[in-house]
């Protein structure tokens, strides 16, 4: 088994404090007291540098927009686990789960804890026994230089996933290519009532030769430009987009005189192109391209019927 020798740099965390209270966060967010340490692990898994107000004694804060991190992990001896029961004095039960750890009168003898897992969840939510307290080092494997990372836990899922990812790091070797995850869980309760929630998890891939480096996360595409108030639309494409005149069913009276004096002030040539222009010019700054654009055929099939009225004899269409 190899052991880091490496600094560690920085702490993982999938929560931190607003005003004062606990929030629950999607992606990892990061801590560390080096400046430039921040700064590289922003530019690796986005977020920007800021002084750290979610709690913590390190001074900066990076709130990433990864939920998975691919780590490297030091065989077995990057994961520390035991269970620990708190009191207002302080612990007042440690253990691995069959002996304790602390007070040292007590150390190396049965610690009584149940020995399967759900009674022990039990036994700690009626406040008679310890909860998990599990601590994970490892290195950003795009950037192993940076240092040691440590990411500490209570989670009881990754209590009952720490047998098998102990064997998994035992199989590798030395050090390991892991994926350490932020999975999002999502259940009904049996009141019906919706839950969902993050939970870290481990997942061992390999060692560095035998697994491919990680591609870079997608470029999001640029936002798209902000629509510019619509050109006013020359007589030859206003031609090509005058649908058929449709069937008479009521009358539109037209006033000739109206729309030739719109025309000189607008600049447009003839009665559909004022129609158009006069009606951009109001509703341009108003309306966003896409309902503009709707109201834009509306507007045409009525300058259309304007503009036959004009042309014929009679002046009133059905």
């Amino acid at each position: 088994m190899t052991q880091s020798t490496t600094v560690q740099v920085g702490r993982f965390y999938t929560g931190r404090l607003a005003e004062g209270r606990p929030q629950a966060l999607n992606t990892w967010r990061f801590t560390t007291d080096d400046a430039e340490v921040a700064a590289r692990v922003a530019a690796l898994l986005g977020g920007q540098p800021q002084p750290n107000e979610g709690g913590g004694a390190l001074a900066h804060e990076v709130l990433t927009n990864r939920e998975r991190v691919r780590v490297l992990m030091d065989g077995p001896d990057a994961v520390a686990a035991h269970m620990i029961l708190w009191g207002s004095k302080g612990i007042i039960h440690e253990c691995d789960g069959l002996e304790f750890l602390s007070p040292e009168e007590k150390k190396g003898q049965p610690c009584g804890c149940p020995p399967r897992l759900e009674g022990r969840k039990m036994a700690a939510r009626d406040g008679r026994g310890p909860t998990p307290s599990i601590n994970l080092t490892f290195r950003i494997a795009a950037e192993p230089a940076l240092g040691d990372f440590r990411f500490m836990t209570g989670s009881w899922q990754l209590a009952a996933q720490l047998p098998d990812l102990t064997d998994a790091l035992e199989r590798v070797g030395g050090p390991a290519v892991c994926d350490l995850t932020m999975e999002l869980v999502v259940f009904t309760t049996k009141a019906g009532r919706s839950v969902c929630y993050r939970r870290p998890v481990v997942t061992v891939l390999g060692s560095p030769d035998t697994v491919a480096p990680e591609s870079p996360p997608p470029v999001s595409p640029p936002p798209p430009p902000t629509p510019s108030a619509p050109r006013r639309r020359t007589r030859k494409s206003a031609e090509h987009s005058v649908p058929p005149a449709p069937e008479r069913t009521g009358s539109v009276n037209v006033d000739a005189d109206l729309l030739r004096r719109a025309g000189q002030a607008l600049g447009t040539s003839d009665p559909q192109e004022t129609v158009i222009a006069a009606l951009s010019e109001v509703v341009a700054s108003q309306q966003r391209a896409t309902e503009l654009a709707q109201l834009r055929e509306h507007v045409e099939r009525i300058a259309a019927i304007a503009e036959q009225a004009l042309q014929g004899a009679d002046r009133s269409l059905a």
